[in-house]
């Protein structure tokens, strides 16, 4: 009784991005199939290819066709991993460890794997521990040799022969060539030794090396000056600017940006270092990322480090955008020399500026004048318009303007501005971030005003490490700020010399109350935001309790009712201070914030257009649970056509998703505290936070809540994301 062989499945992986050396994938692959097609047992082989292919691709051609044999054609680097395609076609690295991650999963189906790439032996390796036989280049090879191997390898196969004796004939094939790559090819099978791959001598032949086409020839100039590039990802005109100044500096200098990362790096931990290896960074600034929460990081990031060591230094480039910044980029960006790029013709103009800036020199928008003048001629926008549906629509990102029909108020909101208009008031405000606090400061601010109250405004962000460090230097730092914001002649250190022997909180009280409010003479409403930035202080029981003390002063002192506070607050503070009778937290109209309810989500969504039906909107509320923020920009996302809402639920843990952004901003938060993301874990099995501290901090970062006696995670997203991407550490 006769038996049918079972057909084996070819799988035909290609990549060959966008600013790589072209190779001839199209000509390996048809040479591949021309053989099998004429060869004795051709009908026990099927070929499918998947061709331009992202590590997604990857996966999904791996479940759709499980092939027994996989092949790669394209570039590789050695130890930094071999070359895939991202979204819009650029190079994407993929580790060793992430490849032989994947092939572990498919170790029941495939038996080989040929990876057709320079130096891409480190690969396999990795991948031979999992499957039987796999082949990789031991240095550069040359698009012929690889060829050639290839075909004389499927060539073998269809007559029936064993893997090895394929490697076999495809080394002669190179060598029957008159190529002197033989040895190139390297079979690893388990137990197998080789040596490490070495870079050869230069060579003229175009190889499988992932190699960037320069747009200028190299230099000799030293790499002297470290560069990291930050911008919005998937956004155009930004990912293709930061491109294209990546592969220009990077030929004079050491660039670094983000799609250098392998796939499966930590890369908050990659980001981070580059940072602090930087000297300086080069932030885009376009309409999408002026409210990109990592674009935000990686320059408060930036500023924390030249703040420690001096470096990196900022380099903005305005991207067909000239809106004025708005707080706190202002605060950042304002007083920092510009370059603007308006269309793709400005691209070599804005290299040259960047590297004349590197080299010493500054930007071009220097002056006052030439700020002024950039802002006020705004002519018709270069960027893609949004959909006709998306034109009343508003961008859900940072604090919302006074007029915004998209702000929902809520029943504190009308407590608090209330209370604002009446005389010597102190207004706590708390919640986690991104509930609306600041938008809800800003109406209290502007309710000040109609009431024909003076505001300052303070965000304690901008107290650098030294402040913070040092009592002296704070609270005069604290009275110089005021003094400026209020227009008056600075006191402050001959009210030092008269007081200063007293302390440093009677010091800036006396001169509070017998030099800035007498001066004044009318209400003063002190706005004060990121209170939380002097809870890690040696003297936050001191500064709370002088607070607190310029409360209680209104009922002895007349003057002291000049003064309102209002405190914005993300972190719960009573567990940082000892004793609550001086806490400032606990008095006045406490505001608490909380997550939308389904009631405030259907209005919202009505002001959207009303996109959602009302069970899609419960599905919203059960994986987001009326999250403000991230409630907006799903609505924001649907209503302007972006994505429908069976995309959103689909890709809502994606790192290029709807919310990711948002998600990879709170990984880097905690990623390496292990006590929190212990903690976190402990949220999700138990529902319990048995460390009061770290369940405030938590809930300060708004990633849990308390329901009931229970304590859950903020929303079912946070649950999915970061048991993926985080792991407990012992």
């Amino acid at each position: 009784m006769s038996t049918t062989s079972p057909v084996r499945k070819i799988l035909i992986l290609s990549a060959n991005p966008k600013g790589t050396s072209s190779l001839r994938l199209d000509e390996e692959v048809r040479e591949i199939k021309s053989g099998l097609k004429r060869s004795r047992q051709r009908e026990l082989f099927d070929v499918e290819q998947a061709e331009a292919v992202t590590p997604r691709d990857v996966q999904r051609a791996m479940l759709e066709y499980t092939p027994q044999i996989v092949h790669f054609c394209g570039h590789g680097m050695g130890d930094t991993g071999i070359v895939l395609e991202n979204q819009v076609g650029q190079a994407e690295l993929v580790s060793a460890e992430a490849l032989a991650d994947l092939f572990e999963l498919f170790a029941d189906q495939v038996e080989c794997v040929l990876l057709n790439a320079c130096y891409s032996v480190v690969q396999a390796k990795a991948i031979a521990q999992h499957i039987g036989s796999v082949i990789g280049m031991s240095e550069s090879i040359g698009d012929r040799a690889a060829i050639e191997y290839a075909v004389s390898f499927y060539d073998a196969l269809g007559a029936g022969r064993e893997v090895e004796f394929a490697h076999k004939l495809g080394c002669n094939a190179i060598k029957l060539m008159g190529i002197e790559e033989e040895l190139t090819p390297l079979l690893v099978q388990p137990g197998s030794e080789h040596p490490e791959p070495t870079p050869p001598p230069p060579s003229s032949a175009p190889a499988r090396k992932a190699t960037v086409v320069p747009a200028t020839t190299q230099t000799n100039q030293a790499q002297t000056a470290s560069i990291f590039i930050s911008y919005k990802r998937d956004v155009y005109p930004d990912e293709t600017v930061a491109l294209e100044l990546y592969q220009n500096l990077s030929q004079n200098y050491k660039a670094a940006i983000d799609q250098e990362m392998l796939v499966g790096t930590e890369w908050v931990h990659w980001i981070d270092k580059r940072l602090r290896e930087s000297d300086f960074l080069i932030v885009l600034l376009s309409e999408s990322s002026v409210n990109s929460e990592m674009v935000m990081q990686e320059l408060e990031k930036t500023c924390a480090l030249h703040h420690e060591q001096g470096k990196p230094r900022i380099l903005p480039v305005r991207l067909a955008y000239r809106e004025p910044f708005q707080y706190p980029l202002s605060e950042y960006l304002n007083g920092l020399n510009w370059a603007m790029w308006k269309t793709e013709q400005d691209t070599p103009g804005l290299i040259a500026a960047l590297s004349k800036a590197i080299e010493g020199g500054a930007l071009p928008i220097s002056s006052e004048a030439s700020k002024a003048e950039l802002l006020e001629a705004v002519p018709a926008p270069t960027l893609p318009k949004p959909t006709p549906m998306a034109q009343p629509l508003e961008l859900p990102e940072g604090t919302m303007e006074l007029e915004s029909k998209f702000y929902i108020e809520r029943s504190s909101d009308l407590i608090a501005l209330q209370t604002i208009r009446k005389q010597g008031v102190t207004i706590p405000i708390k919640g986690p971030r991104q509930m609306g606090k600041s938008s809800l400061l800003i109406r209290l601010m502007n309710a000040a005003r109609e009431a024909q109250k003076k505001v300052v405004f303070l965000d304690f962000q901008f107290f650098d490490k030294a402040a913070l460090a040092n009592a002296d230097l704070f609270y005069r730092r604290l009275c110089q700020w005021l003094t400026i914001k209020l227009r008056v002649p600075d006191q402050v250190e001959e009210w030092w010399q008269l007081y200063g022997s007293m302390g440093n909180p009677l010091a800036c009280t006396f001169y509070l109350q017998d030099y800035l409010l007498p001066t004044i003479d009318g209400p003063i409403v002190l706005a004060m935001d990121e209170v939380e930035s002097t809870f890690g202080t040696a003297f936050r029981s001191d500064f709370f309790a002088m607070l607190r003390g310029w409360h209680n002063s209104r009922a002895t002192e007349p003057i002291w009712k000049q003064l309102d506070l209002a405190l914005v607050t993300s972190t719960e503070p009573y567990q940082l201070i000892e004793d609550l009778n001086q806490s400032p937290f606990n008095v006045g109209q406490v505001v608490e914030l909380t997550d939308f309810t389904q009631a405030q989500v259907i209005e919202l969504n009505q002001q959207h257009g009303t996109p959602l039906t009302s069970l899609q909107i419960q599905d919203l509320m059960d994986l987001l649970h009326g999250h403000p923020y991230l409630v907006r920009r799903a609505l924001y996302l649907v209503a302007s056509n972006r994505m429908t809402f069976e995309q959103l639920l689909q890709n809502r843990c994606s790192e290029r998703g709807p919310f990711g952004d948002h998600l990879r901003y709170h990984l880097s938060r905690i990623y390496d505290q292990a006590s929190l993301v212990n903690s976190l874990f402990h949220v999700f099995r138990t529902q319990t936070c048995p460390d009061e501290r770290i369940f405030f901090r938590l809930r300060g970062a708004g990633l849990i809540r308390r329901d009931g006696k229970k304590v859950a995670p903020r929303c079912r997203l946070y649950t999915e994301y970061f048991q993926e991407h985080l792991k407990e550490q012992r």
